[in-house]
């Protein structure tokens, strides 16, 4: 899978950092079954993977590709967790290689080193802060990235190519019919709306964008581990309405750390007042075999805490 960059260009600028709740320093029950389901889709049969490709196949995807469908873009294990933490399928039946009653145990001491490390980061995360400055140059914004799984970059953009942008994006929404094509209503929800643009001018270059040359650093940096070089998968301007309500803890990007990012811009001053979003840090998809089940249960649990402070 070729890294790749989506980007957003709005984002609330008011971050809080969340870390998962202090009695998740033990196995409960839903963490239990989380693990339990990622252990056993990571080691699915050969003829379990041909059921997961029926659904490849069901939703299109040998024809559209990954656009095709939501389910074109999850790896094999990603759909199988996603249909084993569902709840709306018999296991058994579907993956009985993984699954059925000849399946091995999967046992939960792996499982709690990894959890206690996993809060230690968070912590850690939470404690330190993600906003890094752009004085101070682009190693210390890839290194909280890297740890964190997500870096605010302080004083990285160019506000009078900002504005640019801006203008650009006015002139595109008084086209009504161009604009109609591109806006999406279906996707976000309470309020929100997103507009994808054109690969056209003047939305063709990262100058326009404001992506300045610290951003285009970390992500090179960042993409290293996976070859170095990554593409734009898509860049849209995402509004919330005034009064919108309070969206659910989503991942932003399902793929594995190292592999996507989500970058977001600002093209206004968002203070708190307007409401913070928050993060859930170091809750990535390992890319390591060993180490995906810990790193997908953690992901599936819903729900962080923070400070309401």
């Amino acid at each position: 899978m070729a890294p790749s960059c989506s980007c957003s260009v709005v984002l609330v600028l008011a971050l809080r950092l969340c870390v998962v709740p202090a009695r998740v320093a033990t196995l409960d029950d839903e963490l239990r079954f989380h693990f339990d389901c990622a252990t056993r889709c990571a080691a699915m049969t050969p003829s379990d993977r041909e059921a997961i490709k029926a659904m490849y196949r069901a939703a299109g995807c040998d024809v559209g590709g990954p656009g095709a469908h939501p389910v074109c873009a999850s790896s094999m294990e990603q759909l199988c967790v996603g249909s084993c933490g569902g709840g709306q399928q018999d296991m058994a039946t579907f993956l009985p290689g993984a699954f059925g009653p000849g399946a091995a145990p999967v046992g939960s001491e792996p499982f709690s080193l990894a959890l206690q490390v996993h809060r230690d980061c968070a912590e850690r995360c939470a404690s330190e802060g993600v906003a890094v400055s752009a004085d101070s140059g682009a190693e210390k914004a890839v290194d909280t990235l890297r740890r964190c799984g997500v870096v605010q970059l302080l004083g990285a953009y160019d506000l009078t190519a900002l504005d640019r942008f801006q203008k650009a994006f006015d002139q595109l929404k008084s086209k009504e019919k161009a604009y109609k094509k591109l806006l999406d209503t279906k996707q976000l929800h309470d309020g929100r709306y997103q507009v994808y643009l054109p690969f056209a001018k003047p939305f063709s270059s990262r100058e326009t964008l404001g992506v300045s040359d610290l951003v285009l650093e970390v992500l090179h940096a960042y993409f290293m581990t996976s070859g170095g070089s990554f593409g734009i998968d898509h860049v849209s301007v995402l509004t919330s309405a005034s009064g919108s309500a309070n969206q659910s803890l989503h991942p932003d990007v399902h793929y594995f750390k190292g592999l996507s990012v989500s970058v977001h811009t600002a093209l206004h001053d968002i203070p708190s007042s307007l409401g913070p979003t928050y993060f859930c840090p170091c809750t990535g998809e390992s890319l390591t075999r060993e180490d995906w089940p810990a790193s997908a249960a953690i992901k599936m649990r819903q729900g962080c805490t923070c400070d309401p402070g």
